[in-house]
Parts: C-alpha cells; structure tokens; sequence
C-alpha cells in the first residue's frame, strides 16, 4: 500500500479520535449548585443544557425548609404592625426556574458574559401569630397557616468562567423581576365572643404590605386572610459551582 495513503488514513482517524475526545470535553449539559445560597439555608440547584453556539436552557429548583425568616427587620417595615411579631413566623419556599441564556463570550455557551430571561414560579408556606385583645384585655394568639403563589419574568446579567477541566463557577451578577402574587392563611380559633372576633379583626384590618390587596374574614370558628398584589423581585449576587459533562 502506498506510504503516503497510509499516513493519511492514519492522520484521518488521529483527527476523528481527537474531535471525538473535544466533544467528549465539551459537554453539552452542566450541573450546578449555588453554594451562597447556603448560607440563607436555601438549597438550590440548576442543570443547563447548550442548544446552540451560544445559546442554553436552563432549570433551577430551590427550597428552603420550613423555618424563621431571614432578614426580619425588612419584613417588620413592610408590615408595620405591633400585632405581628415577625420573630414567630415560619416560612418554607419551593420555587422552579426555568430560563433562557445566551453568552456573549467568544467561546459561547458556558463561557464569559451572559444575559438570561427567566420566569418564576414560586410556592411560599407561612405559619405564625398574630395578637389580639379580648373581652378582658388579656392578649391572645390567633395562629395563621397558609400558602402564598408567586409568579413572576425578569432578567439577569451573570458570568460563567472556567475552574478546571469540566470545573464551572457561574456568578450572578444583577438581575430583576416583576410578578403577581396572591395567598390565603387562616386560623381555626374559638372566637365564640363578639369581642374577641373584634379585637381579631381589629388586629387584621392593622396589617398592611406595599403593593398588596388584603381581605380578612372573621367568624365564631376562626379568620381568613386573602392576599393579592405585586411583586417586584432582586436576584444577584450568587456564586454557583457546576460540573460540564
């Protein structure tokens, strides 16, 4: 067999085995963890497939298991009521993320400056107490259990850079969302007495949250609260390490 022919077949399949192994390298998917949110006692996690040259769809599941809330003091000037102790609430979160990316680096998908869109759908279950007086001025608790649906779209601007072989650190730069709301809680509580079921819906009527329609009904068996309104939502500022394969 020639000599020449021979070294090409062999170039050939050289060629072939080693754009085989790049593509092996340069997996289409990554799976990723936000290890920031861990301090927050939020696990959240994300996988991303490549679709294109520069392009991705990604989905992220994050929970937080029900417990005190983060950040009490923002909550407090929100709801700016006594009878609201926001120290004895609990809330747990399970939220899904699904979104779509495209990479303004050279090397595309995976690598350099991003901007992503997204949508949001979370579930938040809240459970605590809010006082009340009776017909004796002793104070009382009414204790609320319930769940709030968010919807929301918005943007986020991030970075991807590479650790190591199939090592990822993908940073959230800044990002927002706008979205809508709504909720129901209720409390099974004797309130036989005219006077606690007013001292309660007293209590109610004194709760109020930026952007946010609130309907409360009292009866001799308990309160229900309603809740519909705006959300204006901030993401950023997160650290994620993922693995490409």
């Amino acid at each position: 067999m020639n000599t020449k022919l021979v070294a090409l077949i062999c170039l050939s399949f050289t060629l072939c085995f080693t754009a085989v192994e790049a593509q092996k390298e340069e997996g289409k998917n990554m799976a990723k963890l936000n290890v920031s949110a861990l301090a927050f006692k939020s696990i959240h996690l994300q996988y991303e497939r490549k679709i294109g040259k520069r392009t991705t769809l990604a989905l992220g599941y994050s929970t937080i298991p029900t417990a005190s809330l983060a950040f009490q003091s923002f909550y407090e000037k929100q709801i700016n009521n006594s009878r609201v102790n926001i120290s004895d609430f609990k809330l747990g979160t399970s939220i899904f993320t699904p979104e779509v990316r495209y990479y303004y680096g050279k090397k595309g998908a995976f690598h350099g400056f991003y901007m992503a869109a997204y949508v949001r759908f979370g579930n938040y279950h809240i459970e605590g107490p809010i006082s009340y007086n009776s017909t004796t001025d002793s104070t009382k608790k009414a204790v609320f259990d319930g769940n709030v649906k968010m919807i929301s779209g918005g943007v986020l601007l991030g970075s991807s850079f590479v650790l190591s072989k199939n090592l990822y650190l993908d940073w959230w730069i800044a990002g927002g969302s706008l979205g809508t709301a709504s909720g129901r809680v209720s409390a099974a509580s004797d309130l036989h007495k005219q006077d606690d079921q007013d001292g309660l819906k007293k209590a109610l009527n004194s709760t109020s949250i930026p952007l946010t329609h609130i309907e409360n009904e009292v009866t001799a068996t308990g309160a229900t609260v309603t809740s519909t309104g705006t959300v204006v939502g901030i993401r950023g500022l997160g650290i994620n390490i993922g693995f490409r394969f």
